[in-house]
C-alpha cells in the first residue's frame, strides 16, 4: 500500500528560478546588508581620505580644483567598489540563482544598476561636499555630466573581472588564513585597477581631446553658426557622445562577460561552493589574531602561495585552450560556408 501510494505521488517540482530585478535586489541588499556592502563603504571612506589628504596636504601644494578632487575621490572608491565581484560577491546568493538556472547576464545587469545607484549617489554627495569646502559652484553647470558618468567605465571593467577572475568574497580575518586564495585575490585586486585606469583614460581623455579640437576648428571658422557655441560643444560631447561611448563599452563588456559566464557556469558554482566551505572551516578568530598568526606561518605561506599560483596558471591555460578551440570551430565553420558558397557558384556557372 505504501509503495503504491509512493509510486502515485508526483515527482517533486523543481525549485523556481529566483527573480532578479532592480527593486528586489535593492530591497534585498538594504535588508540583508551583505559583507560586500561594508567593503564598498570602506572603499568610499578610502576615497574620502585620499581627497582629504589632497585638500589639506601639508607637504606639497594643496589641490583646490573642484573637478580634480571629485574625480580622484570617486575613482579611488569606484576602483574597488565597482569592481567588487558582481557574480561572487555573495557566493551563497549566486549559487542559489545560478544552480536554479538563473541568467548570469541578468544578474550582472541588475548588480550593475545597484552599484551605479550607490556610486552615482556617492559621486554627487562628494560634489556637494566639495562645493561646501571650496565655496565654488560655478563649475557645476558644465561638469555635472562628467560626475554622472564616472562610475560607468569601472562597472564595465568589473563585468569582465568578475568572470575572468572570480574571487568570492571572504572576510579579511578568513582571507589571511586562506593563503591558497592569495594569488587570485592579488590578481583580482591588481587587474581591475589597471582596467579602471585604462578605461578612465579612454572614456575621459579622448572626449576632452575631441572637445578641444572641435572648439579650435570652430574658432577658425569664418561664418560660424550661432548655435555652435562653446557650451553647446561641451554638452554635445559630454551629454551625447560620452554617454553613448560609455554605454557601448558597458554593453560590450556585459555581452563578453555573459558569454564567459555561460561557458564557465559550473566552474563558477564549484569555485564559490569551495570558498564558502573553506571559510566555514576557518578558525573563528579576530582580525588582530589572524594578523598575529601570519609571522608564525611564514615558512609555509610561500610554498602554499606558489602551489596555488601554479594551479591558477594551469586554469588560465585550460580556459585559454577552451577559447582557442571555440575559435578554431568558428573558423572551420566559416571556411566550410565559404567553400559551400564557391561550390554553389561553380555549379550555377557550369549550368
Amino acid at each position: 500500500m505504501t509503495e503504491a501510494v509512493t509510486t502515485a505521488l508526483p515527482a517533486a517540482a523543481p525549485a523556481p528560478v529566483p527573480k532578479v530585478t532592480l527593486p528586489r535586489e535593492l530591497f534585498r541588499v538594504l535588508r540583508v546588508w551583505p559583507d560586500w556592502l561594508f567593503g564598498m563603504l570602506a572603499s568610499m571612506g578610502l576615497g574620502l581620505a585620499t581627497g582629504a589628504f589632497l585638500y589639506w596636504d601639508p607637504f606639497s601644494g594643496r589641490v583646490r580644483d573642484p573637478l580634480t578632487l571629485i574625480v580622484t575621490i570617486v575613482l579611488t572608491a569606484a576602483a574597488d567598489a565597482s569592481l567588487t565581484n558582481q557574480l561572487a560577491a555573495e557566493p551563497e546568493w549566486a549559487i542559489k540563482v545560478l544552480s536554479a538556472g538563473g541568467d548570469p547576464a541578468r544578474m550582472l545587469r541588475v548588480r550593475n544598476q545597484v552599484l551605479y545607484l550607490f556610486e552615482a549617489g556617492f559621486a554627487f554627495g562628494v560634489a556637494g561636499l566639495v562645493i561646501l569646502l571650496t565655496k565654488d559652484h560655478h563649475w557645476v553647470k558644465h561638469n555635472w555630466p562628467i560626475i554622472a558618468e564616472l562610475p560607468l567605465a569601472p562597472i564595465a571593467a568589473g563585468n569582465l573581472a568578475s568572470v575572468l577572475f572570480p574571487c568570492p568574497f571572504m572576510r579579511l580575518r578568513h582571507r589571511l588564513q586562506a593563503t591558497t586564495t592569495w594569488p587570485r585575490w592579488g590578481a583580482y585586486i591588481g587587474i581591475p585597477f589597471a582596467l579602471n585606469s585604462l578605461g578612465t583614460a579612454t572614456v575621459m581623455g579622448c572626449p576632452a581631446w575631441i572637445e578641444q579640437q572641435v572648439k579650435q576648428h570652430a574658432e577658425k571658422m569664418r561664418h560660424r553658426p550661432s548655435w555652435l557655441t562653446a557650451d553647446n560643444i561641451h554638452y554635445a560631447t559630454w551629454l551625447v557622445a560620452v554617454p553613448l561611448l560609455n554605454l557601448l563599452i558597458w554593453a560590450i563588456a556585459l555581452k563578453a562577460a555573459d558569454s564567459l559566464a555561460h561557458l564557465r557556469r559550473h566552474h563558477l558554482v564549484t569555485l564559490m561552493r569551495k570558498h564558502t566551505e573553506l571559510a566555514q572551516d576557518m578558525d573563528d578568530i579576530s582580525l588582530w589574531a589572524a594578523v598575529k598568526a601570519l609571522p608564525g606561518n611564514l615558512k609555509d605561506i610561500p610554498g602554499e602561495v606558489h602551489d596555488a599560483a601554479k594551479a591558477e596558471i594551469e586554469q588560465v591555460r585550460e580556459a585559454g585552450g577552451h577559447l582557442d578551440r571555440g575559435l578554431e570551430h568558428a573558423l572551420a565553420r566559416q571556411a566550410a560556408r565559404i567553400r559551400a558558397k564557391r561550390a554553389a557558384q561553380q555549379t550555377s556557372g557550369t549550368a
